[in-house]
């Protein structure tokens, strides 16, 4: 290659850098006037101490916490060589993908926490470990089967108990859709992505020196600064839209839609509870109505089922957006969440198809 290309690809590189803070800032500045507009026009006692702690900022510096942890974590693994190691333990299984040990890396890290993963692809793809490619479809692949494990301790608890055979159904029934996505996109990469040498086994031992503590911290300040200036203004348009009622309008009439047009009219109740903010009150209401005999076992996990279906992309919008926006950029991490979404409603559906034909 020419001096001058390497001249005029330094300039593009530094151009690109150049950009992004102002990007940033544009969407920071834009969410923020648009939040305060809304909030202006529908109800500005919103924006008074005693609405805004419980409702806007303390949640939103828990949101930043659990980020910053999650950032803190991914940086160090990554920083300190440890990336190879967390990768031994699904290296076949990234081998098959034709995923490198970067991806196996943040595919281990996510059973853990999605933010520390999300964290560590975004630094590999920013140092060239890995493609744009690689990093889009292995985070496809860390919210199938990892997300669900993570939070399945949880939602067992709730849901089994309240409702039985049905919650076990209904769980099982999104395992099986969990695993069927992780399976479907590690054929997908074996296709998509060309392979690569394995690393030496000097390579895969984790290194003992790759950065400072010091380092880490100076990293980890200039991601959290920037992740903060696209995090909190989203957040703050997420909320200001959630207060005018504009969630709440989408949840109603995506549930008041399946309905009708698919249950009878006993499991609306369930399906308008599922879908609710208060995932513990829907459970329990759909309980209810098995213990009173107003639902058979079957209709209720298909209530279940629908109700998860339109509370996801609701869900993800109001809890997720944030986040995603903050540690990728908004052109990234948009499409990205819109896909992940889109791949668990249509597993879940495939699956449920499949319950439903043997069952029946």
């Amino acid at each position: 290659m020419s001096h001058a290309s390497i001249s005029t690809s330094s300039s593009t590189s530094r151009k690109r850098k150049s950009k992004s803070p102002i990007k940033a800032l544009i969407i920071a500045i834009t969410c923020s006037l648009t939040a305060l507009a809304v909030i202006l026009t529908n109800d500005p006692s919103l924006i008074l101490w005693d609405k805004a702690w419980p409702g806007l900022i303390r949640p939103l510096l828990r949101m930043l916490g659990f980020l910053g942890i999650g950032l803190i974590v991914g940086i160090t693994v990554e920083g300190m060589g440890w990336a190879p190691l967390l990768a031994t333990l699904v290296r076949p299984v990234m081998r098959f993908g034709n995923l490198k040990d970067e991806s196996g890396a943040a595919f281990t890290t996510a059973f853990f926490s999605g933010t520390a993963a999300n964290t560590m692809l975004m630094t590999f793809w920013k140092e060239k470990k890995i493609s744009l490619q690689e990093m889009k479809l292995s985070y496809l692949i860390n919210t199938g089967l990892p997300v669900f494990l993570l939070h399945l301790p949880t939602t067992f608890f709730i849901i089994v108990p309240m409702t039985r055979t049905a919650g076990a159904i209904y769980l099982s029934l999104n395992g099986i859709a969990a695993l069927l996505r992780t399976f479907l996109l590690l054929i997908w990469t074996r296709i998509k992505l060309a392979p690569h040498a394995a690393a030496s086994a000097a390579e895969n031992q984790p290194a003992h020196r790759k950065t400072s503590a010091a380092k880490v911290l100076d990293a980890f300040r200039k991601r959290f600064l920037r992740i903060c200036t696209i995090t909190a203004p989203v957040y703050f348009l997420i909320y200001a839209l959630n207060q005018a009622g504009m969630f709440e309008y989408l949840r109603t009439t995506a549930a008041g839609w399946i309905t009708s047009a698919y249950l009878p009219v006993e499991a609306v109740s369930v399906v308008v509870f599922a879908v609710a903010a208060e995932f513990t009150t829907g459970i329990a209401a759909a309980g209810a109505l098995l213990d009173g005999g107003a639902l058979t076992t079957e209709q209720l996990v298909l209530a279940l089922v629908l109700g998860t279906i339109v509370a996801t992309p609701i869900r993800a919008l109001r809890h997720q957006l944030p986040s995603q926006t903050g540690v990728f950029s908004f052109k990234i991490g948009f499409p990205m969440l819109l896909m992940s979404q889109a791949l668990r409603i249509s597993c879940l559906i495939c699956v449920t198809s499949l319950y439903i034909w043997i069952a029946g």
